[in-house]
């Protein structure tokens, strides 16, 4: 399936609209230097926006375009923007800026909800992000390995690790059964997503993962950091240091959170961290569109 990702490091554009110059090396907020790359831009037609922005056509916005471009009063362009002040007005900075051309007449000429049309955008750029999308349905729900491996220790009355911080995600294992492949390789039938369990701000939106659940999954690899048995060498080593060193080395360690017989190490794994990254199969919209649109398009 071809797929179309952002270049790496470049901002997601949030607030796409069509748009006429009005000034150049003019600004609508006080206390904002223009230079040659700021204009003054009516918004004659909003495509795509968050919420906050939704009603902001008709109204002038100060736009500082990016690289080398330049523009000219009068002129009528497709503007790929984010926010970048807002206070006695709007600016934004430009992604992008290009030309109204005949591709564009459709969208134009029929204008649907810019919050609706930004929401979609958002999931195709999750697809297109995704280092693998699958259906299927959740077997189990466990705790990471290593998260198995305290426990039981602590259940021998082993040392606890340190304090835990409110923002820890408490991650959990949902053991995927795969139904089909939609994007990226997987040779076996199964996967293992990792998400946090925790409801902290930081992770509240995540998908928490229950047995039973069918949908669509989309995952990313990412680096995360874990705790695991020390190496014997370095136990050994700790306790020729006397009793001292090691109470001290212990105290040292449980700081940050890892007992005297733990270190940390960084494992890349699959995981949903976003509200898009799962879908029910009944749901509209979102991943369950996408793929619909993905598959007439191959038919066709």
């Amino acid at each position: 399936m071809a797929t179309k990702a952002r270049n790496e490091g470049q901002p997601e554009a949030t607030f796409i609209f069509k748009g006429t110059v009005q000034e150049v090396k003019a600004c609508t907020i006080k206390n904002v230097v223009p230079n040659g790359q700021t204009l003054v831009v009516n918004v004659d037609q909003i495509i795509s926006a968050p919420r906050l922005l939704a009603k902001w056509q008709g109204r002038r916005v100060t736009v500082q375009l990016s690289g080398r471009q330049t523009a000219q009063p009068g002129q009528e362009l497709i503007f790929h923007t984010y926010g970048w002040i807002f206070a006695d007005g709007l600016a934004v900075q430009s992604v992008k800026q290009e030309p109204v051309r005949r591709s564009h007449f459709g969208i134009l000429a029929a204008p649907q909800d810019p919050v609706e049309q930004r929401r979609k955008q958002a999931v195709r750029q999750r697809f297109d992000d995704a280092a693998l999308v699958v259906s299927g349905q959740v077997a189990a729900v466990r705790l990471p390995s290593e998260a198995r491996t305290r426990a039981s220790r602590t259940a021998a009355a082993e040392p606890a690790p340190g304090p835990v911080s409110e923002h820890t995600p408490h991650w959990r294992e949902a053991v995927i059964q795969i139904d089909e492949v939609h994007k990226g390789e997987q040779g076996g039938r199964e996967i293992v997503i990792r998400f946090p369990a925790s409801t902290d701000v930081r992770w509240y939106r995540a998908p928490k993962f229950e047995a039973g659940q069918q949908g669509h999954f989309m995952v990313n690899k990412t680096k995360v950091e874990t705790k695991v048995a020390a190496r014997k060498g370095g136990a050994k080593g700790g306790a020729k240091g006397g009793a001292k060193g090691g109470a001290k080395g212990a105290t040292h360690a449980a700081s940050f959170g890892i007992t005297a017989a733990e270190t940390t190490a960084t494992e890349e794994v699959y995981t949903a961290l976003s509200p898009m990254d799962y879908q029910p199969y009944g749901e509209a919209g979102g991943i369950n569109s996408l793929l619909e649109n993905e598959a007439e398009g191959t038919e066709s």
